[in-house]
């Protein structure tokens, strides 16, 4: 195993796999991951998976718009499927400030690229049948929503990380870390 490296990610999780990938997007290749025993080993193997682009914050939801669109090229790279499932999704509205909030989303979401449309009760109805509408105003709708394979998705990262020259090494404890000189 290496002894020293441009940079160390610590956690081979969905998280840890994805800034190894990126780093090694941005040209870095003496970079590498330590995870203490199989990727995907902690918090990542029992993740729902689940994902939107619904955020109050901007920059989120352009990172999470971002995020969603690069599953697809993921599984170009690599080959490697990340179980991916567009479903859509309807965030709903009663009351006539969060409908506001709502269209606002939207009109960000445009500006960000991202395609989602404000709907009717009777567009929700049709969109998912066992929706209750009763009080419902109207919804932001984003075909976008939906899951993934956590697992698969760590994996393809993974793959995607070392086809870009990084190193990953499981089963490896990290007890200490040091800053190296340069």
């Amino acid at each position: 195993m290496k002894t020293t490296t441009r940079v160390a990610v610590i956690g081979g999780g969905v998280v840890g796999c994805s800034v190894l990938y990126h780093l090694t997007k941005l040209g870095w290749s003496d970079v590498m991951l330590i995870e203490r025993s199989e990727l995907t080993s902690g918090s990542t193997w029992h993740a729902a998976g689940g994902f939107h682009t619904l955020n109050g914050d901007t920059n989120m939801a352009a990172l999470q718009g971002y995020t969603i669109k690069l599953y697809k090229e993921l599984e170009a790279i690599t080959g490697m499927s990340c179980g991916l499932h567009h479903v859509g999704g309807v965030t709903l509205a009663e009351t006539q400030e969060r409908f506001d909030m709502l269209k606002a989303e939207r009109a960000k979401h445009r500006f960000m690229g991202l395609e989602t449309e404000i709907v009717s009760p009777e567009e929700i109805k049709k969109i998912a049948p066992v929706t209750n509408i009763d009080g419902i105003i109207g919804g932001l709708y984003d075909p976008l929503d939906g899951h993934l394979d956590p697992s698969g998705t760590t994996h393809a990262y993974a793959k995607a990380a070392r086809m870009g020259g990084a190193a990953i090494e499981t089963h490896c404890k990290v007890i200490e870390t040091n800053q190296r000189p340069d």
